[in-house]
């Protein structure tokens, strides 16, 4: 049985992991047809592509203390070309192609997230919306729970990012994060306020964190309207129970509206860019005082 050690010295059941993943029996060949390791930690292969990890954190507002990382897909072809995520997801065509892509990606990154962190730690990672719609009769979340299991990882550990913009059927959205709830998994609304993202789909979605799209502070940054209107916002939200991140946060300016907007995590360059290695202390100095 092959083992990944988690930085408090228990394993990570990888072969049975992986078997899980591909719904077969055992066998250590399974490793080389979707998981492999290298110096950098755990790899997924999809086709010619090959899938790694980055993290960002999130950073506590009120302290600046690390809370949580969030995961982000980094891919390059076989001759070491970059791809961008966005390209990557889009290669997936059918609902089993989608399914197993999302699945593939989320579970490389528990793998290098669970090697760095402490046994409590909070990973934040994104959906694909069309994996959502191709998952049926409200059983989100088991199989994924069961790959967390051997990773070691609880649900309660686990926040799932899911750009609600660009699902058009609301009550499969409603379905589905209320399954993922149902498990242990907080979910969190990405990029709240572009497109057509609104507060009715909010009442009825009852996510447990709200990240708002960078657009709002910027606008804050230029506009006095957006500045007045961003601390009504965050008011808001945390009305309907859901705690409030800044991200895209990238100057001093930007990090003190969003601080005197109420916001309760804040996230961006100007703290940390992403990394294969887990960061816990802002960068800049000015935002850490």
């Amino acid at each position: 049985m092959t083992f990944v050690r988690h930085k408090d010295g228990s394993g990570i059941k990888v072969e049975q992991l992986v078997a899980h993943f591909e719904g077969k029996g055992g066998g250590s060949s399974l490793l080389k047809r979707c998981v492999h390791f290298e110096d950098c930690g755990a790899v997924g292969r999809h086709g010619e592509l090959r899938l790694r990890s980055a993290f960002q954190p999130l950073f506590l507002a009120a302290t600046m203390a690390a809370v949580a990382h969030e995961a982000l897909l980094r891919v390059h072809d076989v001759k070491m070309r970059a791809v961008s995520p966005e390209q990557a997801f889009k290669i997936p065509k059918t609902p089993e192609q989608i399914v197993h892509f999302d699945r593939l990606c989320r579970t490389i990154h528990a793998i290098n997230f669970v090697t760095q962190a402490q046994p409590d730690a909070v990973l934040y990672l994104n959906v694909d919306g069309r994996h959502l719609l191709n998952v049926h009769n409200g059983t989100h979340g088991s199989f994924f729970e069961t790959l967390l299991g051997y990773c070691g990882l609880r649900p309660t550990q686990v926040v799932l990012e899911i750009l609600e913009s660009r699902i058009g059927d609301l009550d499969r959205l409603v379905e589905a994060i209320a399954a993922y709830q149902r498990r242990g998994f907080r979910v969190a609304i990405d990029d709240f306020g572009c497109r057509h993202s609104n507060f009715d789909r909010l009442w009825r979605l009852s996510p447990d964190i709200v990240k708002l799209d960078r657009s709002l502070i910027v606008q804050s940054t230029v506009n006095p309207r957006a500045r007045q209107i961003l601390p009504k916002l965050v008011d808001i939200i945390h009305d309907l129970g859901a705690r409030v991140v800044c991200e895209g946060i990238e100057t001093v300016g930007q990090h003190a509206l969003a601080v005197n907007s109420g916001v309760d995590m804040l996230q961006g360059y100007l703290y940390a860019k992403p990394a294969p290695h887990l960061q816990y202390r802002p960068q800049s100095q000015m935002a850490a005082s």
